[in-house]
């Protein structure tokens, strides 16, 4: 069997699970955890500018956004193709997981860029643009959390156990009260 390291899970020979479990999504939705938790810290830092965060609350964000962009690079949504495709062309199945593939590489891209704001030194001399840049990081990522757990919903279907169901509505549920 072939492993995915970035998601610790088997994928199994077969194009995709005839049933998704609630344990085949929770790398997955922790994932997303973390991904929101990290908007929520860009968000504070957005709203608290001109202010510029502690040393420590500093370092931690950008460590966040290092590991963002290196996920955003090596995801190639391969755990969500073997666990939702079905072995045959599907337009509809290969639009929606290109576009979730589209998203993880325009968070990723955006990280990059705040990274490399945050290297210049008078990144808070201009704290509208930082503002700016903050926002639409998080409000992207937020909606890529959002989609990807919907194109699951939607292709996953009646696959999905309640308890997967129940995951994954519980996630969107937290997100929308973010």
């Amino acid at each position: 069997m072939d492993r995915n390291p970035l998601q610790g899970s088997v994928v199994p020979f077969a194009r995709r699970w005839h049933i998704i479990q609630e344990i085949d999504l929770i790398r997955l939705v922790q994932e997303h955890r973390r991904r929101l938790a990290l908007c929520g810290q860009a968000e504070a830092m957005a709203d608290a500018l001109p202010d510029r965060p502690d040393g420590p609350t500093m370092t931690l964000f950008l460590q966040a956004l290092e590991t963002l962009v290196t996920r955003g690079e090596l995801a190639d949504g391969a755990y969500l193709e073997a666990m939702l495709c079905n072995g045959r062309v599907d337009p509809l199945t290969d639009t929606l997981l290109d576009h979730v593939r589209h998203r993880h590489r325009t968070d990723a891209a955006a990280a990059r860029e705040l990274v490399a704001a945050f290297a210049e030194a008078d990144a808070f001399a201009a704290p509208e643009t930082l503002g700016h840049m903050l926002r639409s990081f998080f409000t992207g990522c937020r909606r890529a959390v959002d989609f990807e757990q919907l194109a699951i919903i939607a292709l996953a279907g009646h696959r999905l156990t309640p308890e997967a169901r129940g995951l994954l509505v519980d996630a969107l549920a937290e997100s929308l009260a973010a």
